[in-house]
């Protein structure tokens, strides 16, 4: 009898050091996959998952570097003035690479993209009781990330966030709920309801929606439920 062969999904993830990171890459290979972790430099403190992992600045990637993924993994952050510029322009040079092939896009982007209104007019960056003054340059990155993702339909892109409360060593319960682009804002400011998740829980979400090929040219939103020490 000859056994069936299984395809292996081969995954890229940019950004593999990060919080998100490192647990897609985690979350990917206990599901099975082929994963290979993108930095633009090693950190000797984070064992990886995979080993297989490429030093590289995600700027200087080529044609050759993105070719025979299935699905690559964009979770490039940046936290300060100095590189949230890498979000929009990580995102900008890997769409152009992948332009007109069959490799899957997942960009990890931000809750202040998701809109607060039934027309898309508002968007949550826009509540300074949400997002302060100090955070526009944040905000202005994942925007403009977002914004240019949606201008290319010749890749298969998905763009997933986190709701407003994205807690980096908050429980891995295994448990989430997947929402489009609208987010029931609370206009006199955070409540903690229905608007919190787990970093793991997230990633937990990336790599079902990798493994059921979910969402394609779409933008949706993760969130597991209530702040836990939201009291109702």
């Amino acid at each position: 009898m000859i056994e069936e062969r299984r395809y292996i999904l081969r995954v890229m993830v940019i950004g593999a050091y990060g919080k998100v990171g490192r647990l897609v890459v985690k979350d990917a290979v206990e599901a099975g996959m082929d994963v290979t972790a993108v930095a633009h430099k090693k950190h000797s403190d984070v064992k990886l998952a995979t080993n297989n992992i490429v030093i590289k600045n995600a700027m200087d990637m080529d044609a050759k570097d993105v070719s025979n993924f299935d699905v690559i993994v964009d979770a490039i952050g940046g936290w300060n003035k100095q590189t949230a510029h890498l979000i929009p322009d990580v995102l900008g040079k890997v769409v152009r690479l992948l332009a007109g092939s069959k490799t899957r896009y997942i960009k990890v982007g931000g809750a202040n993209t998701l809109y607060i209104n039934r027309d898309h007019s508002q968007q949550l960056q826009e509540l300074s009781s949400y997002y302060p003054t100090r955070f526009k340059f944040l905000c202005d990155a994942h925007k403009k990330a977002l914004d240019l993702l949606r201008t290319y339909s010749n890749i298969a892109w998905t763009y997933v966030t986190p709701p407003f409360n994205f807690v980096s060593n908050g429980a891995n319960t295994g448990e989430y709920r997947v929402f489009g682009e609208e987010f029931k804002a609370n206009f006199h400011g955070d409540d903690g309801h229905n608007d919190y998740i787990s970093y793991a829980d997230f990633a937990n979400g990336i790599v079902d929606i990798i493994k059921n090929n979910l969402y394609l040219r779409q933008r949706v939103a993760l969130v597991h439920g209530d702040m836990p020490t939201n009291k109702k």
